[in-house]
This record gives C-alpha cells, structure tokens and sequence, in this order.
C-alpha cells in the first residue's frame, strides 16, 4: 500500500500525462488511452481518500489525547497548589507553636527544625501604587518597565478601517479543518 506523499507524486504525474493525449492522432487508441487514465485516477482518488481519512483519524485521536492531557494537567496543578498552600498553612502553624514555646530549635531522629533569620528583602504594601508613585518622582532606576505587547485586535481594526500601519498587514493563511 503507497504512501500519501506517494499518491500524491502519483497524482501530479498522471496530471502531466493528461497532456500527452492530444499527441495521439487515433481516436479509438486516445480513447483507450483517456479511458484508462481516468480509471487511474479513481482508483487513485480512492486509495487517496482512504489514506487522507486515516491521517485525519490519526490527528483527531492525538487532539483527543492532548486535550485529555491539558485537562489532567489542569487538575494536577490544582492539586499541587492546594497541597503547597497546606505545606504553608502548616509551616505557619508549627513556626507559631514553636515561637510560643520559646523554642528555636528541635532534633529528631527523622528531622531537623530552626527558626532562623532571612535575608533583608524588600515589602512592600501596595506594589502598583508605589511603582506609579516612583515613577512620577522620576525614580525610574527603581522600575523594571516590561516590553510592550502589541494589542493585535485594536490593530486589526485600525487596518481594516484603511489605516496605513508601516511593518503591519492584513494577511490569510490556511489551515485544515478536521472534524
């Protein structure tokens, strides 16, 4: 059984024999000559079609599988999450009843705790407000500014509307609807 890559070589080649009939002066041998070039041709439209549905098959089972893992993952990171904020919630908890037992330290056979001193870090209460507020001091040193993000749809409407945008353009590409 051919390819699909195959059957469509396939079918180009006997496209360019199409041509070749009008160099046949005989009508009974051209007619016999068209005849089973169409022949070919259905039978290779078939075994085209056949092959096409398999690969569309084959992609509608591998879109399947990747929704169902997308889904899994979804609930896997729900999960994770719900467990490190009870990891959280206990560390808490145990920093607490440690701290109110006046106890820095604890050493089992199983495990080591210690209360210990981090590094000075920076709080702050409301972090939008401040870097608006910063910013209109002039302290931009103090601001990590993000790349802007073009808004594709506002710009999409403001090509349509025949606005000249240099280094954008309305364009269409294909894609293959399987269902």
């Amino acid at each position: 059984m051919s390819r699909l890559f195959e059957i469509s070589s396939d079918f180009a080649e006997l496209f360019d024999q199409l041509e070749t009939f009008d160099e046949i002066e005989d009508d009974a041998e051209r007619a016999e000559m068209q005849e089973a070039w169409f022949d070919t041709l259905t039978g290779i439209e078939e075994e085209f079609e056949i092959k096409a549905e398999n690969v569309a098959q084959f992609i509608k089972t591998l879109r399947a599988e990747a929704d169902d893992i997308r889904e899994e993952e979804k609930a896997l990171a729900a999960r994770r999450r719900t467990k490190e904020k009870r990891a959280e919630a206990l560390i808490a908890y145990l920093m607490g009843c440690m701290k109110q037992v006046r106890r820095e330290k604890i050493e089992t056979a199983k495990c080591r705790l210690s209360i210990r001193k981090n590094a000075e870090s920076v709080q702050c209460a409301d972090e939008d407000r401040l870097a608006r507020d910063l910013l209109a001091l002039g302290r931009t040193e103090l601001i990590r500014v993000k790349p802007p993000e073009l808004d594709k749809t506002a710009l999409k409407k403001a090509l349509q509307s025949g606005e000249i945008i240099s280094g954008a353009a309305l364009g269409r590409t294909e894609s293959l609807i399987i269902k």
